[in-house]
């Protein structure tokens, strides 16, 4: 902490001091795991409490710091949740669409899945094996279908392991929950996706990049392709819907 210009103006106090506490927990200038007390930051930075307590809002909100009633704020990495939702604020103010998001998603996990073929150990083999199993036990809920759905793909992403791609792939996949459930096909078609995940699976396992990148666009493609006939079936529905109520109030 003593490398810390502790000098602020006096206009948006509690963002720049929001700012040089960000700094300073970043690059590690703040040794400690947790943060001097509010007093002695308002001592510091020469600002009433009033003014920390919202600077630490602010680093709390960004997932920086984590507050334990009766003993301070301790300092901590930001999780998947508050990277989604901050991403997920993005999307929807630029109005950026589940096309776009699916396109995202493919790049990442073709890409995803070749690393796994490469660096994918006993552990994470084991874990794929499970999830596929787990996917072939039969009936599923919808629920469950997702969560193992889910698993199966940051798992690959994991065993990439490439850090940052294994967290862009867990957000997208946090992103675009309902959207997958579209993709869902009925009981009579889940071998399909079954079919799909074995291939993905066992190229990995037997260290073939190309094989599991292909194996893995196919099963996105029919995903996509699902969705879609899901959406093309929901808006003849919606049309249908409103056709009848018409006809009611005429």
């Amino acid at each position: 902490m003593d490398k810390i210009d502790y000098t602020v103006s006096k206009t948006n106090l509690y963002e720049q001091i929001a700012e040089t506490l960000e700094q300073a927990i970043v690059g590690a200038e703040i040794k400690a795991e947790k943060l001097p007390s509010e007093q002695e930051l308002a001592k510091r930075f020469k600002v009433s409490r009033t003014v920390i307590r919202e600077a630490l809002k602010v680093l709390k909100e960004r997932g920086l710091i984590r507050s334990r009633n009766g003993e301070g704020s301790y300092i901590s990495k930001p999780n998947i949740d508050t990277i989604s939702s901050a991403i997920n604020r993005i999307v929807q103010m630029d109005n950026i669409s589940n096309d776009h998001l699916h396109d995202m998603r493919l790049i990442l996990e073709t890409a995803g899945a070749g690393l796994a073929a490469l660096h994918a150990g006993p552990e994470d083999i084991a874990h794929l094996q499970y999830t596929v199993d787990q996917m072939s036990v039969q009936p599923l809920s919808t629920e469950q279908r997702l969560r193992f759905d889910s698993e199966f793909h940051i798992t690959i992403a994991r065993a990439s392991g490439n850090k940052l791609l294994e967290m862009f792939v867990e957000v997208m996949t946090l992103l675009l929950g309902d959207y997958m459930i579209k993709g869902f096909p009925g009981p009579a078609s889940m071998r399909q996706v079954i079919n799909h995940h074995e291939k993905i699976f066992e190229a990995i396992k037997n260290g073939n990049p190309e094989d599991a990148e292909e194996a893995i666009r196919c099963h996105l493609a029919a995903a996509l392709e699902n969705i879609k006939k899901y959406e093309k079936k929901d808006r003849k529905g919606s049309e249908k819907n409103k056709s009848l109520l018409a006809e009611r109030r005429l």
